[in-house]
């Protein structure tokens, strides 16, 4: 297989995952599980203020961004205002899911070039303000772990009532963890048939080493078939 023909299928199976963001026309069955995630955040968080999640993934491949922006709209639709950063500076997926510019964005922030507030793209969905990845830094770990990614934070909180950040897998490099500490909690996304028992049980580790807060998990790609019958059951 030539270079080309590994392009447009990449492009197809990005196209494909395109087709899975939350709208008016979504099943049923999908609108109902973001909002029973919806409300199991806002259950384990039950603060007045500004309720600040992180997720990650053991591995690449298993659908965090696409996720975190569902679950992103649906929190907007229940009329939250919500803030979504996409801190995967390395492989930055939201830019591309809603064909958009990446930059400038985060990286641009952090190394104090461009204001926040001329780069967080406003309107694409009702109460659902983004910070995309920015340019491509050549020191993303150091960029999250600085005062200024701390500042941006705390400034945002008094203008959200959620921050939701997307992080690269902890697996792969400590961003995640890095950021988890900055904020309330971190979900770890776990893809049915594909995620690997030992691989989630070391970012499992990670996170606990590291002092995160491990709100929970968040199962995709669920086949409903195979729990029908207990639906049925209970």
């Amino acid at each position: 297989m030539n270079n080309e023909q590994v392009n447009k299928k990449g492009q197809s199976s990005f196209m494909n995952v395109r087709r899975h963001i939350l709208n008016k026309n979504s099943s049923f069955v999908m609108k109902e599980a973001y909002k029973t995630l919806r409300t199991n955040i806002r259950f384990f968080l039950r603060t007045e203020a500004c309720k600040r999640i992180c997720i990650t993934s053991a591995a690449s491949g298993e659908g965090k961004s696409i996720t975190l922006l569902n679950l992103a709209i649906s929190i907007a639709e229940a009329g939250q205002k919500v803030l979504l950063i996409d801190a995967d500076m390395r492989r930055p997926a939201l830019a591309r899911l809603l064909v958009e510019k990446a930059a400038p964005g985060l990286s641009n922030v952090l190394a104090n070039i461009t204001p926040a507030e001329e780069v967080i793209r406003t309107g694409l969905y009702p109460n659902l303000d983004i910070l995309f990845s920015g340019d491509a830094p050549p020191n993303p770990s150091e960029l999250l772990s600085s005062e200024g990614m701390e500042k941006l934070i705390a400034d945002m909180s008094k203008r959200y009532d959620y921050i939701l950040v997307d992080t690269p897998p902890v697996n792969v490099v400590s961003d995640a963890c890095l950021v988890a500490n900055l904020l309330d909690g971190v979900l770890l996304l776990v893809r049915q048939g594909y995620s690997r028992k030992d691989a989630v049980k070391r970012a499992v580790s990670s996170l606990q080493l590291t002092g995160a807060n491990l709100l929970g998990f968040v199962l995709n790609g669920a086949d409903l078939l195979d729990v029908k019958p207990y639906f049925n059951y209970n």
